[in-house]
């Protein structure tokens, strides 16, 4: 039983502060599309999904925020058919434009904020690209698994050693 406690002690030590910080940007991460500080909020497109990929690059061209001269620049494009709306968000910077699918036109524009979130809550912060998921995210998550383990077998020692008496 000493050793269940021993390392429950100390892992929980280790893991508090990087846990503490998935969980409060995971939170926070929730309201991302309810919240207009985190994410802008634009108006509904006006119609059917029109037009084709061709057209949303001219789009991203035409804002100077984005930074998009190819298609290798875009970050991240979302399309939602059902809505004719499309997004576009940009590598060099976390600005966004909103597209209506079925004309073209630019619904609206802003700065979303959830960079520096998402790389709080991946680990990647900490380090340079997808090794902070693998260097902190993984031994927090074995971490918070032998816890949670540790924490059973802790827990339950009352009700053996009175089977054990009996």
């Amino acid at each position: 039983m000493r050793f269940w406690r021993k390392y429950h002690k100390w892992i929980s030590i280790f893991i508090t502060i990087p846990f503490l910080i998935t969980i409060v940007t995971g939170i926070l991460l929730l309201f991302r599309g309810k919240n207009t500080f985190f994410s802008p909020k634009f108006p509904p497109a006006t119609g059917e999904l029109q037009i084709g990929l061709n057209e949303i690059l001219k789009v991203a061209q035409s804002v100077p925020e984005l930074k998009v001269q190819a298609l290798t620049d875009i970050k991240r494009i979302d399309i939602r058919p059902s809505s004719g709306s499309i997004t576009v968000q940009g590598k060099a910077a976390d600005y966004e434009v909103a597209i209506d699918g079925a004309n073209g036109n630019i619904l609206g524009q802003g700065v979303r904020k959830t960079g520096l979130l998402v790389s709080l809550h991946e680990g990647t912060f900490w380090t340079s690209g997808e090794i902070g998921r693998y260097v902190i995210g993984l031994p927090m998550g074995l971490g918070v698994l032998f816890l949670l383990v540790s924490g059973v077998v802790i827990f339950a020692q009352p009700w053996t050693k009175k089977r054990k008496l009996s």
